[in-house]
């Protein structure tokens, strides 16, 4: 049994549209895709067209933007180029940005893909797929834009968008993160599976058919208990309890200076989403022990804990009826919050030391082609 391990990118700006985008985005993403390339490993970097689409409609009063679109293409043409992936990631609160006094103003209303009415779904599902391919098929007419990712994953409900994604030609979708809950924006509790592919019905986190539903390639994600206080005070005995590994100072010092580089970028007073979180006793009690699912992200897990999860899985399925086959393991990553890729590096050596046997590398393209006819059916 092998996994293959798809790593993915949500290739953005912040969600209030604060970030210099060369900073964060562009130089960023081509040292990660140098990292990338150099251990035979691919990525899939999540297109957020929506930045793309403002940045053109407000270049006509801003010359910069000019330069930053074209970037931003010229970047996506390269991870083509290299054998890695693009596809389609949308935060709709785009929608209409106005660029005034050197910031963005944005429609957070709109945070979410279903308060956008049916036709603006479409349009802008179709718009994206479309710009996709007319700046990539040049570079490989054998590429097409097949899967989506919504911006904050925010998918449900899930009906129309299912709909207008089979309608443009979208044939997955990658958003649902099993047993995440998320009030006001999603409840992902009931997925049928943290790993296995399936085709949903009208709601994603059920299965249907092929004829009904979307592929939905879900983002692994790992269950237990967690302390927040006892990872910020302790790191290294929270990572000793909850994953059995010893943690590496490196490891330890990266993760600090991730934090403090985020906090100066993207304050946390200027987190939309933190704004729905009630400090009240709960809050405070779960911080100190709580339940709850974590998503498989390479750039929030130290390597010796990423590569562990791997191991885990490994152990899971190696007597499972999946196992000869190869195991599609999404991991979450947003080059956004990070200071560089050594992370991801120190993660890459780990893999090649320790599972160089285990672990191909897919992109979310070949992962689709691979399971769309191996995805999970109703028993």
């Amino acid at each position: 049994m092998k996994i293959g391990l798809i790593l993915t990118n949500d290739w953005e700006l912040y969600g209030d549209g604060s970030g210099d985008y060369f900073e964060i985005q562009h130089n960023p993403m081509l040292k990660m895709l140098d990292t990338i390339n150099s251990y035979g490993a691919k990525i899939t970097v999540m297109a957020e067209v929506g930045q793309q689409f403002a940045h053109i409609d407000n270049s006509r009063d801003n010359k910069n933007f000019v330069k930053i679109t074209e970037s931003w293409q010229e970047l996506l043409k390269t991870a083509i180029s290299t054998g890695n992936d693009v596809q389609l990631h949308f935060h709709p609160q785009w929608i209409g940005a106005k660029y005034n006094d050197k910031k963005w103003e944005l429609n957070m209303s709109r945070w979410v893909l279903p308060a956008l009415s049916p036709d603006e779904i479409e349009k802008y599902l179709s718009k994206g797929k479309n710009y996709l391919e007319d700046i990539l098929k040049p570079v490989d007419k054998n590429y097409e834009c097949i899967m989506f990712r919504a911006g904050a994953l925010c998918i449900q409900p899930s009906e129309i968008p299912i709909e207008k994604m089979k309608k443009v030609g979208l044939i997955a979708d990658s958003s649902v993160t099993q047993g995440e809950y998320s009030e006001k924006f999603y409840d992902f509790r009931t997925a049928p599976s943290n790993l296995i592919p399936w085709y949903s019905s009208k709601d994603i986190v059920k299965i249907g058919n092929r004829n009904e539903g979307i592929l939905e390639m879900p983002i692994y994600t790992f269950y237990g208990m967690e302390s927040q206080a006892l990872k910020i005070k302790l790191p290294k005995l929270y990572y000793k309890l909850k994953f059995g590994v010893d943690v590496s100072p490196e490891s330890l010092n990266w993760q600090n200076e991730r934090e403090r580089v985020k906090q100066i970028r993207y304050p946390r007073e200027n987190r939309f989403y933190k704004k729905y979180q009630k400090k009240d006793f709960k809050f405070y009690m779960n911080a100190i022990l709580s339940q709850g699912s974590f998503h498989l992200d390479y750039d929030y897990l130290p390597p010796e804990v990423f590569v562990k999860i791997l191991k885990n899985i490994i152990k899971e399925y190696e007597n499972s009826e999946y196992k000869d086959l190869i195991l599609p393991v999404i991991a979450l990553g947003h080059i956004k919050d990070v200071p560089d890729s050594k992370n991801v590096e120190r993660i890459l050596k780990l893999i090649t030391n320790e599972l160089k046997n285990e672990v191909v590398y897919w992109t979310a393209a070949e992962a689709v082609e691979y399971w769309k006819d191996r995805a999970l059916k109703n028993k």
